[in-house]
């Protein structure tokens, strides 16, 4: 076993102290190449495919409630056009809802004033205007349908009587009660919250209400045009509420996109912690590269580190996208692992390259350094790459998906650290052999030299 180990290390000893020799020799190519192809790789951001549908994301992809659901799909088909039913829904399908509760002191809905805004309310939502695809279109045209008839908050027909039971001259019987004008048979439980209900089961006060609005989904297309009613849903009710049109009551929505939406912010707030992340990052690596000698310090090596990180991610990216795997929110947090495991692929090859003697040609300390640290690196990042990929058979496609997103990023940036960053080392390695100045490039002399001739602080000429 303890040969074996040996003899993988010897390998990968003598071919990256191979790959340093050639680095060291040929630098141009490792700086041009691998932005070339991180430029190629990022065309695949034009292939994105972004999902942000909470069940396919966040369930288990074999689940036992998805086969449990099929069945029930199997045998009570839902029907949108035609005849649907509220009991036979087993999706969220496309849907708006309000909830409504009292705006003033008196928390009873139950009240004329009330009503009359429920019905302003009602034929705002009715008559939201949608623009999809060249074509316009209101609620009507694609709500929910039994036979020809949208699906209705019946409820609302209790404006007929609502002065009465206002002015307790008629009584609403919990649960079921028998429109005594329109013949509805109004259901309580499924619009009325939080009743309160006296011995006798009549209603005492309702302190909230609920409103539902459904519309077709029966296939692609029209699930589109739901998806498109729906903005239009939460706009017109949140215009209605923020701007004062209701005098009585409060309204809050929410759609079968809601929940998507939330998600699809949560994640657009970590979008501008990217700059000041980056930016403190390296400023942080380019302070901690530095040294008293400014001749073998390296600060832009520091800041190099962290743009190898964000290429070699950014390139990973694409080129998943280019093999059509979804992309998701979480992978947002991913570039901050990365430019993570960069810093610290960096300040390995910075402390292996500063324990070579300055004594040998920079291809010779390339290749040393190379041998020592990228062994090291080696290692980590297949440590990385193996922990990634076993999240990858997860069976929840959220953090398949991450990881496969995080994997490909791994691999990148090992590749390109030895690649991209090593062809930087060579660069500051051959400033360093001809003594030129760390930050700002110009010849200065020699450290004994400037020591003698009292000019310390710069080495300059």
């Amino acid at each position: 076993m303890a040969c074996g180990i040996s003899c993988v290390d010897n390998a990968l000893n003598r071919t990256f102290y191979k790959l340093g020799i050639f680095i060291g020799r040929h630098p141009g190519y490792f700086l041009i190449v691998p932005v070339l192809l991180a430029l190629l790789c990022m065309t695949g951001y034009q292939q994105i495919r972004y999902e942000i549908d909470p069940e396919y994301l966040f369930s288990p992809i074999r689940g036992e409630g998805k086969s449990e659901r099929a069945i029930v799909e199997n045998y009570f088909k839902v029907n949108y056009t035609h005849r649907f039913n509220v009991g036979r829904i087993t999706r969220p399908g496309r849907f708006g809802r309000v909830i409504i509760v009292a705006k003033d002191e008196d928390k009873n809905l139950l009240r004329t004033e009330v009503w009359e805004e429920l019905r302003l309310l009602d034929g705002i939502i009715q008559n939201a205007t949608v623009h999809y695809d060249g074509d316009t279109f209101t609620y009507r045209e694609v709500c929910a349908r039994w036979e020809n008839e949208c699906f209705t908050n019946d409820i609302l027909n209790l404006d007929q009587i609502i002065g009465e039971v206002e002015a307790g001259e008629l009584n609403l019987t919990f649960p079921v009660m028998f429109n005594p004008v329109t013949w509805d048979a109004h259901v309580f439980p499924v619009f009325f919250g939080g009743t309160q209900v006296s011995e006798d089961n009549l209603i005492i006060s309702v302190p909230s209400l609920q409103l539902v609005y459904f519309v077709t989904a029966d296939s692609k297309r029209q699930d589109a045009r739901g998806a498109a009613w729906e903005e239009a849903f939460l706009d017109a009710v949140g215009y209605a509420e923020d701007n004062g049109v209701f005098q009585h009551i409060s309204v809050a929505r929410f759609a079968s996109r809601t929940l998507d939406h939330e998600l699809e912010k949560n994640t657009r707030t970590v979008v501008p912690y990217f700059s000041s992340t980056f930016i403190l990052m390296a400023v942080f690596s380019v302070v901690t590269c530095m040294m008293g000698d400014v001749v073998r310090s390296k600060p832009w090596l520091g800041l190099m580190g962290n743009v190898s990180a964000v290429m070699a991610t950014m390139a990973a990216f694409g080129l998943a996208m280019y093999l059509d795997i979804e992309f998701i929110g979480i992978n947002l947090a991913a570039p901050f692992l990365m430019i993570g495991i960069g810093i610290d692929d960096t300040f390995v090859m910075l402390a292996a390259w500063r324990r070579t003697s300055v004594k040998l040609s920079v291809p010779e300390r390339m290749g040393h350094m190379m041998s020592e640290a990228a062994v090291s690196i080696t290692i980590t990042s297949l440590t990385d790459m193996i922990s990634f990929w076993i999240g990858i058979a997860s069976p929840f496609p959220s953090v398949r998906i991450f990881c496969t997103y995080s994997g490909f990023a791994v691999c990148f940036t090992y590749l390109w650290h030895v690649t991209f960053f090593a062809g930087c080392m060579a660069v500051s390695g051959y400033c360093e052999f001809k003594n030129l100045h760390a930050i700002f490039g110009y010849k200065v002399l020699p450290e004994s030299v400037a020591i003698k001739g009292n000019q310390w602080f710069l080495y300059s000429d």
